[in-house]
């Protein structure tokens, strides 16, 4: 039986930060579920402002999906960023993150977004080469950050 791929819902929320948690420690991004909780809620309860979704099989919460609504003049106006992806290693290589970005392209058609953007890190060739074969384009840019709190 294939996962289920669904949008989250409020009662979720445990089984979405379980699978954050294991996406940032991979990454060894730092987690704080207090926050991570407080803006998953924030999207739940604003959908002008993305949408998230959640892959099951059996109950079981395997991976999960996170787009945010975006607007840029040079893509012609609204477009969705990919912000986050994640699929528990036990379930890699069977078909669920091209289903999740199947399940991305496909919010961006029925809600009129031109443009889906990801981001990912240059060293993770792995993962380069998995958006490559889906259709995604590198751009010669530099991505920039400037925290202003």
């Amino acid at each position: 039986m294939a996962a289920e791929i669904a949008r989250m819902r409020p009662e979720d929320e445990p089984d979405f930060l379980a699978l954050t948690c294991a996406f940032y420690q991979h990454e060894r991004f730092v987690f704080d579920a207090s926050a991570s909780g407080r803006m998953v809620r924030h999207i739940l309860s604003n959908p002008q402002v993305g949408a998230v979704y959640l892959a099951r099989q059996d109950g079981r919460a395997l991976g999960y999906l996170v787009l945010t609504h975006c607007y840029s003049l040079e893509f012609g106006g609204s477009f969705i960023l990919l912000d986050e992806i994640f699929v528990l290693p036990e379930a890699q290589g069977t078909g669920l993150g091209k289903r999740l970005i199947d399940t991305a392209s496909a919010y961006c058609r029925e809600n009129g977004f031109g443009y889906l953007r990801l981001e990912v890190q240059k060293k993770n060739a792995r993962a380069v080469d998995v958006y490559r074969t889906y259709g995604f384009r590198a751009e010669d840019r530099a991505l920039m950050s400037l925290p202003v709190s």
